[in-house]
């Protein structure tokens, strides 16, 4: 079994639910006497979001470099980031880190080409929304990706930073999210991304009528398939 790298922290609460998913698969897979080989470097996700949050990405792609470099350094044979938002940095910082990735993009638009959907909404934080990483690749596949207005990206990207980071659930916030995705349903969506991966400790697939692309759990699939040499990571 190969060693998985995790780099988790942004945030906590789903980076949690990465190590129970992958543990959970590999017990599946190779029995309940196994568990994974895993390094995880939770980060403090205020030094993420500070550098992000520059005009300059220079700090923010040697940051990551760091920290991936740490990791490869520590034994990781391959290497996830536990968050779709810092995938907006990958093209910048995977090549300087020299260790295999799987991308949490690649592997959901893998599953959605295989679904034969068309149209699909996209969920997450406004940077992922608003960004391209997701909807250029989704594109080469013939997807169309569909965005919630901007009012309701904001409330989305507030929820998600001020609640789900930290573990908190509501009632209130879970209704949100599913009027917002009938409202995708209602603009031709045949399905729905939860691009961030705080969002399935929210709702799923129980919560909604259209096919529900779970980014945590396809990418914790993804990790435990390379770990178990059948899945081809990205160079």
């Amino acid at each position: 079994m190969q060693t998985i790298g995790l780099i988790g922290g942004i945030g906590w609460a789903s980076t949690a639910e990465y190590y129970r998913l992958i543990n959970e698969r590999i017990g599946a897979r190779l029995g309940v006497a196994h568990s994974a080989r895993i390094i995880l470097f939770s980060l403090d996700q205020f030094d993420f979001t500070a550098r992000a949050a520059q005009a300059d990405p220079a700090s923010i792609h040697d940051f990551l470099v760091e920290e991936g470099v740490r990791l490869k350094a520590a034994g990781a044979d391959f290497f996830l980031f536990c968050a779709n938002g810092v995938h907006r940095f990958a093209d910048n910082v995977i090549p300087r880190i020299g260790l295999p990735f799987v991308s949490i993009v690649e592997a959901t638009a893998t599953r959605v080409q295989a679904s034969q959907l068309k149209k699909v909404g996209l969920l997450g934080v406004k940077q992922t929304m608003a960004g391209r990483f997701y909807h250029d690749r989704l594109e080469a596949c013939g997807v169309q990706t569909l965005t919630p207005p901007p009012r309701d990206q904001e409330l989305i990207h507030e929820i998600i930073y001020s609640e789900l980071v930290h573990n908190r659930m509501s009632a209130e916030s879970r209704a949100v999210f599913v009027r917002i995705v009938k409202d995708l349903e209602n603009a031709g969506a045949g399905g729905v991304i939860l691009g961030c991966t705080e969002i399935p400790l929210l709702i799923g697939q129980r919560d909604v009528d259209i096919p529900v692309f779970n980014t945590t759990e396809i990418h914790c699939e993804a990790a435990v398939a390379l770990a178990l040499n059948s899945f081809t990571p990205r160079a």
